[in-house]
C-alpha cells in the first residue's frame, strides 16, 4: 500500500497539469462533453520539429473541424505565453499549420 502512495504522489503533478490544461480549453471550446477528448486530440497530433538558433518550433497538423482547430490554435498560443525553454536554453514554440514544404 505504501508503494501506491508513492506512485500517486508522483502522478499528482502530472494529473494537475492535465486538469489545468483541459480547463483552459473550456475558454476556447464550449462543448463541455468533448473538451477532454479535444485535449487528447491536440496532444496526439502529428507534427514537425524545426530547431533554430534560439528556439525549437513544433508545428502540429491542424484539426479538421473549424471549431476544434480554433481551440487548438488558442491552446498553442496559451502554451507559448508560458515562455517555456527546453533544457539546452532554446525557447519552445508550438504552432498549428500545414506541413513545412
Amino acid at each position: 500500500m505504501h508503494a501506491c502512495r508513492k506512485d500517486t504522489k508522483r502522478a499528482t503533478p502530472l494529473w494537475n497539469a492535465r486538469k489545468e490544461m483541459t480547463d483552459w480549453l473550456l475558454n476556447y471550446y464550449p462543448n463541455e462533453n468533448e473538451y477532454v477528448d479535444l485535449f487528447y486530440a491536440i496532444t496526439q497530433c502529428h507534427g514537425w520539429i524545426k530547431s533554430e538558433a534560439d528556439r525549437v518550433v513544433v508545428r502540429l497538423e491542424p484539426l479538421q473541424q473549424p471549431g476544434r482547430r480554433e481551440a487548438q490554435e488558442q491552446f498553442c498560443r496559451r502554451l507559448n505565453a508560458l515562455g517555456a525553454y527546453i533544457p539546452i536554453g532554446k525557447i519552445l514554440q508550438i504552432e498549428v499549420g500545414p506541413p513545412p514544404i
